[in-house]
């Protein structure tokens, strides 16, 4: 049931149990990979308006698009708690008395779902996204919790790398299809390049998790007929 589906994610926020989504129902599925494109959406606004972005938030969504050949949801969404913002922003998002609040926030996740259609109709496109993110290596935040051998600094470098390549990846095939999100922000943040990279990543990775929402059944109509449901 959604109650014990909640439970389910609270539980890991609150314990950050390892909680994954292997033995969810095929709604309760497509509703994870919707929350993972809406904390996306809302990691890019906080990013562009220089809020507070946590950067384990931010390094859990783009995680997701660098699982190649995923054998469950649960290895691209291991640990729900991770997106315990994606979640929230979707109730913020479908709730009546908070729509026009978060307009920019529905205007970011409508348009990876826009760009899901035209990156799935071009095959060479996939094809060099594909080999590329091969080539990139998952981010480790830095936490209080390290277990690395590296460096701190070394590390951060290492994560920088990894936000820079696939903030290439994007400009170089996303940003060339015949649709693009204008995000909007502050200028010294936007012409930031660490900043921009992540928000690339971001675009990237919510729009890799629009692909696995529409591979589940998720469709946008259903956006508007089950809004209270989701």
């Amino acid at each position: 049931s959604m109650s014990y589906f909640t439970s389910r994610i609270a539980a890991s926020e609150a314990q950050s149990l390892n909680v994954t989504a292997a033995d969810f129902t095929s709604w309760e599925q497509q509703t994870t990979a919707l929350a993972a494109i809406g904390q996306s959406a809302a990691l890019v606004s906080y990013l562009a308006q220089g809020r507070h972005a946590a950067e384990t938030d931010i390094a859990a969504n783009v995680n997701t698009v660098l699982v190649i050949d995923p054998g469950s949801l649960a290895e691209i969404y291991p640990n729900l708690g991770s997106l315990g913002l994606g979640f929230k922003t979707l109730q913020d998002m479908f709730s009546n008395d908070r729509f026009r609040e978060n307009a920019e926030l529905i205007r970011y996740t409508l348009g990876m779902l826009v760009l899901r259609n035209k990156l799935i109709n071009n095959k060479p496109m996939q094809d060099i996204i594909r080999v590329k993110l091969a080539q990139i290596k998952p981010l480790q935040p830095v936490s209080s919790g390290r277990h690395s051998d590296l460096p701190e600094a070394e590390e951060k470098n290492l994560r920088e790398v990894s936000y820079e390549q696939l903030a290439r990846l994007y400009q170089d095939t996303i940003s060339t299809l015949p649709y693009r999100i204008q995000v909007q922000g502050k200028a010294a943040e936007l012409n930031n390049e660490q900043t921009a990279n992540r928000i690339r990543a971001l675009l990237l990775a919510g729009i890799r998790s629009a692909v696995l929402w529409y591979q589940l059944g998720g469709r946008r109509w259903r956006l508007v007929f089950y809004r209270k449901r989701i």
